[in-house]
């Protein structure tokens, strides 16, 4: 098969020479006489050069000549000694974008220029979507935005273009580094990633046994799955949490990030171990581990660790600084830890912040708790659209008190800001779905007696009987529910002059 060549120009995510080039050119007040041999010769401070040359290169469908690299080989080490050796250079190409001569020696001035700093901004945005632009030099690039040093910032992002770049790239050959590149501190190979997908994308009912399998053979993905599996009790239709803890285990020695997580996870929940110290302890490791294997999951469970001195000694601070670092990866649960704190501290508009982000992730629980706010300040309308929003998720992901907050303010009632009519049926439906919370057994608990007072049915009596027996085995049970309970139904029994228990 043909290796197809990519062509570093052909968009935005290459800090290549043809893209430097192409954002002077659209910079440029006269673009037909940005012509790319004319910009090329500035850059390299030269007469002439052949156009078929000088595209190939721009294209960046072959590489840069090594005699043009030297040029700059020459001037990286002339401008370590003088940084003004630059100056003709930068001149020139301010010279192509105003169309009149641009003649100055003065790096201030060349910094005022208000065209370089808008190819330095565009340049920039561009280097942070390469892959190969490192997290250092992003720094340095930003430093040096953020110091309005456009004339250093647009030479450091040459020396890139020119001589860091690698080019050309094959289509093959960029995956393979893209790949290689996230396994790099692990002990994964890219052959079982590739084992692994090919029997997830071809097997059929038989995928399993075939898993399994791989497993033998000592793929961590085979294992890292058939925990997962475990985990979630697909095999023996309840989640059997030792064998998972084995499967994790096992990929978790090739250093898998999320098998790491995961193990972290379960000992810090009490699901495997006693939560004891050694546990906990235990459970920072495998986070940090599976944290400098790039899981960003972990970072997050290690901000919730300081906050809660789990394993750790208890750090505000820490914390806060481990949420901020995983909601920046826009990690949906940490931007929902960060709302939640400051929702705690009275910081009402800072947590309306980190929830609206978390709920255009469509995070269920900031979704809901976006609803909340509206809600509470008299916008039913656009409380109705988040608490809608929150219940797209898969139930076990979906947050109940979106189907608990429909139920009780929409559908039992209705509203007319949403134009919502009274439904008791789907009040139901919604209650039912999230009777783990003692507030919507409460609700149908209410609405069955209701019922019961008007119909006197032996079936509506023995739902309130059902729905009696559950509060009062629900963990959240207590006194004041209890009394709430009894007033109620010693106001019905009186009604009535029925028996209840």
């Amino acid at each position: 098969m043909e290796r197809k060549y990519i062509k570093l120009n052909d968009n935005y995510s290459h800090l290549s020479l043809g893209n430097v080039i192409n954002v002077i050119k659209e910079e440029s007040k006269n673009k037909t006489s940005a012509i790319q041999s004319e910009v090329f010769c500035a850059l390299f401070n030269l007469d002439y050069i052949n156009e078929s040359t000088v595209n190939n290169y721009c294209v960046g469908s072959r590489s840069i000549g090594n005699d043009y690299k030297q040029i700059y080989i020459n001037l990286q080490k002339k401008y370590q000694q003088d940084e003004k050796i630059f100056i003709p250079i930068i001149s020139n190409i301010l010279t192509i974008i105003s169309g009149t001569i641009y003649d100055i020696n003065n790096i201030k001035l060349i910094n005022e220029n208000t065209s370089l700093k808008n190819i330095d901004y565009k340049l920039y945005n561009i280097s942070k979507n390469d892959f190969y632009v490192s997290k250092e030099l992003i720094t340095k690039y930003r430093e040096l935005l953020n110091n309005h040093d456009y004339y250093n910032l647009f030479i450091q992002m040459l020396f890139f273009a020119i001589l860091d770049k690698k080019q050309p790239l094959y289509e093959d050959e960029k995956l393979k580094n893209v790949v290689e590149t996230i396994l790099a501190n692990t002990d994964i190979s890219v052959v079982d990633l590739q084992n692994f997908l090919l029997l997830e994308l071809n097997e059929g009912i038989n995928f399993s046994h075939s898993l399994i399998n791989l497993r033998n053979n000592h793929n961590p993905y085979a294992s890292y799955h058939l925990g997962i599996l475990e985990y979630r009790g697909e095999f023996s239709g309840k989640p059997r949490y030792d064998q998972a803890y084995l499967y994790f285990k096992e990929a978790a020695q090739d250093n898998h990030p999320a098998a790491c997580w995961m193990i972290g996870n379960m000992l810090i929940k009490g699901i495997i171990g006693k939560k004891s110290p050694d546990d906990l302890n235990e459970a920072i490791k495998y986070f940090t581990k599976a944290q400098s294997l790039g899981n960003v999951a972990a970072i997050n469970s290690l901000g919730l660790c300081y906050q809660n001195g789990w394993g750790v000694t208890k750090n505000t601070n820490k914390a806060l600084a481990l949420f901020k670092e995983a909601a920046h990866k826009n990690y949906a649960y940490a931007l929902n830890n960060l709302g939640l704190y400051f929702e705690k501290q009275g910081q009402n508009a800072k947590a309306y912040e980190y929830y609206q982000k978390s709920a255009m992730l469509n995070e269920s629980y900031a979704c809901n708790k976006i609803g909340e706010m509206f809600r509470l300040a008299g916008q039913t309308a656009e409380a109705f659209t988040y608490y809608e929003k929150a219940i797209q998720s898969k139930l076990n992901e979906t947050c109940l008190w979106a189907y608990y907050n429909l139920a009780k303010y929409y559908y039992l009632t209705g509203d007319y800001q949403t134009n919502i009519l009274k439904d008791l049926n789907k009040a139901i439906q919604y209650l039912e779905i999230a009777q783990d919370l003692i507030e919507s057994l409460e609700e149908l608990l209410w609405i069955y007696y209701d019922q019961y007072l008007n119909n006197n049915d032996d079936s509506t009596l023995a739902k309130v009987y059902y729905y009696k027996d559950l509060i009062e085995k629900h963990p959240q049970y207590n006194n004041d529910i209890a009394n709430l309970i009894n007033n109620k139904l010693n106001q019905i029994k009186k009604k009535k002059k029925i028996i209840l228990p």
